[in-house]
C-alpha cells in the first residue's frame, strides 16, 4: 500500500512539473494510472474552482441567465470532470428546467471514466464527444445553440494552438444565446494568465457586444492593463480549504495547498446585471502590502492599474478599513485616481486621511460593508 501511494505521489509530481515546464504527454489522460493520480490531486483543486465559479455567477445575477428554461452547457476539455462537475451541480438550483451538459475531450476514456463515476443529479443529462480540439470540425455543429460554454487549463497544455483556439471560441459566440456564458480558466501563473487574458482582449475586439462579468471591474472595453508589461499577470487567490490527503500530497512534493488561485474570465452576451461592478470602481489585484510607514496594493479601474498607499499617519476611524482589504475586494474610487501616467511610471497614489473607503463587492461578486473591518 506504501508503495502504491507512493507511486502515485511521483506520478502527480512528475505531471506537476510537466505542466510548469509545458512537457506532458499530449495523451496523459489515455493512461489509466496517471489519470487517477491526476483527478486525486488536480480534480480536487478543479471540483473546487468550478464551484467557487458557479457561486459567483449565481450571486451576479446575469440579466437573462438565471431562471431560464432548460440550459444548454458545452465543456471543452472536459479530462476527468471534477471541473464541469462543480460548475454543473452549482448552477442546478437556478435552472428550475435542468441542463443538458455537452463534454469534449481528446480522451474517450476520460470521458467514459467521469461519466461511469459521476453520482449526476437528475437535473442533469449528459453527451460525450471524443474531439481532439482546437481542431474539430463538426463540433459546432454537434453542440448547436449553447448558453454556457466552460473551457478550463485547455491553453496551457496547448500553447502552440492559441490561434486555433480563438477560432473555436469565436464559432460558439457566435452562437451563444442572448445573456449566455463563456467561462475560461487557466492555472495561477504567468504564461498561462498571459495567454488567456490576451485571448479576452481579441474577442472583446471581435464582438463589441461582449462584456467582462468577472472579474474585471468597469465593464472593461479596452485591452487588460497587467498585459502593458511583458512581465505582468493577474490571478485570483481566494481561501479554500482542500482534503487532508491532498494537502499531505502537496506538503510531500513542497506545494502549497492553502487557497484557490486562478486566473479567470466570465464573459457574457448581454446588458450589464445587477451584481456587477459600477463605473469607478477598484479591484485590489494584489496582495496588500504592509510596510513600514505604510500599506499598499496594485488596484485594477479596468484600463489602469494603480499602486494606492495609506500612509499610517493617514490611518484613522475613517481609513482603517484599507489596511484589511483583501485581493479581489472592489472598492469605490472616490474620483481620485485616474492618471495614467502615476500608473505607468509605478508611483504611489495616496488615500486622503478625510476619504471614507465603500466597498463594493467580494471576489465571489456579492456585496460587502467595508465598515465591518475592524482592527
Amino acid at each position: 500500500m506504501a508503495n502504491k501511494k507512493s507511486r502515485k505521489v511521483d506520478i502527480i509530481g512528475e505531471l506537476s512539473r510537466g505542466f510548469t515546464q509545458r512537457t506532458v504527454p499530449e495523451g496523459y489522460m489515455d493512461d489509466p494510472v496517471a489519470r487517477r493520480a491526476y483527478g486525486d490531486y488536480f480534480g480536487e483543486v478543479g471540483f473546487e474552482k468550478g464551484a467557487a465559479l458557479s457561486r459567483e455567477i449565481r450571486n451576479r445575477r446575469p440579466p437573462g441567465f438565471s431562471g431560464r428554461g432548460r440550459l444548454s452547457m458545452v465543456d471543452l476539455g472536459t479530462g476527468t470532470g471534477e471541473f464541469v462537475r462543480g460548475l454543473s451541480e452549482g448552477l442546478l438550483p437556478d435552472i428550475p428546467d435542468g441542463i443538458d451538459l455537452l463534454c469534449v475531450d481528446r480522451s474517450l476514456s476520460a470521458l467514459q471514466e467521469f461519466s461511469g463515476q459521476w453520482a449526476r443529479p437528475e437535473g442533469i443529462s449528459l453527451r460525450l464527444v471524443p474531439a481532439l480540439l482546437p481542431e474539430a470540425s463538426d463540433l459546432l455543429r454537434i453542440a448547436g445553440p449553447v448558453d454556457v460554454l466552460s473551457m478550463a487549463n485547455l491553453l496551457a497544455e496547448n500553447e502552440d494552438r492559441l490561434s486555433g483556439f480563438l477560432e473555436l471560441l469565436k464559432g460558439f459566440l457566435e452562437r451563444l444565446s442572448p445573456g449566455g456564458l463563456m467561462i475560461l480558466v487557466e492555472p495561477a501563473d504567468r504564461r498561462s494568465s498571459r495567454s488567456l487574458l490576451g485571448l479576452g482582449d481579441r474577442l472583446l475586439d471581435l464582438f463589441p457586444d461582449l462584456r467582462i462579468l468577472a472579474p474585471c471591474p468597469n465593464d472593461r472595453r479596452g485591452p487588460c492593463p497587467s498585459l502593458a508589461s511583458p512581465d505582468g499577470w493577474c490571478h485570483e487567490d481566494r481561501p479554500a480549504a482542500f482534503s487532508r490527503s491532498l494537502t499531505q500530497t502537496a506538503s510531500s512534493l513542497g506545494h502549497i495547498k492553502d487557497s484557490l488561485k486562478m486566473t479567470y474570465l466570465i464573459l457574457s452576451r448581454g446588458e450589464k446585471g445587477v451584481g456587477e461592478s459600477e463605473e469607478c470602481a477598484l479591484r485590489l489585484v494584489s496582495p496588500l502590502h504592509k510596510e513600514k510607514g505604510m500599506s499598499w496594493g496594485v488596484f485594477c479601474g479596468g484600463t489602469t492599474l494603480f499602486r494606492l498607499r495609506l500612509k499610517n499617519r493617514n490611518r484613522n476611524e475613517v481609513t482603517r478599513a484599507f489596511v484589511h482589504l483583501r485581493r479581489g475586494e472592489t472598492i469605490r474610487n472616490p474620483g481620485l485616481f485616474s492618471s495614467e501616467d502615476e500608473a505607468t511610471e509605478g508611483a504611489f497614489s495616496d488615500w486622503p486621511s478625510e476619504i471614507p473607503l465603500t466597498g463594493l463587492f467580494r471576489p465571489d461578486g456579492t456585496p460587502f460593508d467595508i465598515s465591518g473591518k475592524e482592527d
